[in-house]
């Protein structure tokens, strides 16, 4: 079964070109190269399914509809929050309100790490935080604004300070990184708190990180043996549609 995944996020589009269990090839793009992104599909083989998730512009989903219809006479499946899937049972209150790519990534977690306990963190745009059972109860999870959507609040609700890189230290001696250290501080120390949660459960999660910003993470969280897993929201399309064909 040859299937294309798509992953429309807030600020850049991946896909995945497989082919059963074997990956043909991928690929990310800037939401703002759209048209970039139709090229590079074009020169795929026709694929016999394809799955998507978004949390995109519904402008851009749209237009990858139309490209598939007229390519491939193919639509695309956009997931959708459900109460189980692959017999993990989601308790989020509201379906609704929960992001598609925040519960593909948990059932794309699951496929890769099989019977533990996880807290998933997926660093983009926002930082999610979730946690999913050893006996498959995904039961919710945090949200927060991203590194870089932390600096620009600092940037645009201050006077004195502005976006910019900085570096990490202990004990910053500059503003630049002191801003830089003080997000990234706040981003890891949710994660903290979420393994100490499960932890109080009796749980001894695996800590997964994705995202771009997992690697800068990562180093704070030595003490919990974090594991950087990237493209879960794929992975977790991929196993849906493995599911389903069989």
């Amino acid at each position: 079964m040859k299937m294309l995944l798509i992953d429309l996020g807030n600020s850049r589009i991946k896909w995945a070109y497989r082919e059963g269990d074997i990956l043909s090839t991928e690929g990310f793009i800037l939401n703002t190269d759209f048209n970039q992104l139709l090229q590079q599909l074009s020169a795929l083989p026709q694929p016999d399914i394809i799955h998507g998730c978004t949390v995109g512009s519904p402008a851009l989903a749209a237009g990858l509809d139309e490209f598939c219809g007229a390519k491939w006479q193919r639509s695309i499946e956009w997931l959708q929050v459900s109460r189980e899937a692959l017999g993990i049972q989601n308790g989020y209150r509201y379906l609704e309100q929960q992001g598609p790519d925040r519960w593909a990534a948990v059932l794309g977690a699951r496929s890769l790490f099989p019977d533990k306990a996880l807290l998933i963190a997926s660093a983009g745009t926002a930082l999610t935080v979730d946690a999913l059972t050893e006996d498959n109860e995904f039961l919710g999870g945090m949200i927060l604004p991203g590194l870089r959507l932390m600096k620009s609040a600092l940037a645009q609700q201050t006077e004195r300070l502005t976006v910019s890189d900085g570096a990490f230290h202990d004990f910053p001696r500059c503003t630049t990184d002191a801003i830089h250290t003080g997000c990234l501080s706040a981003l890891a120390g949710s994660i903290m708190a979420m393994h100490a949660r499960l932890s109080l459960r009796g749980d001894t999660p695996l800590c997964i990180l994705s995202g771009g910003d997992a690697a800068a993470i990562a180093p704070l969280l030595s003490a919990y043996q974090p594991i950087i897993a990237e493209q879960l929201v794929l992975h977790g399309l991929a196993a849906l549609a493995r599911n389903n064909a069989s």
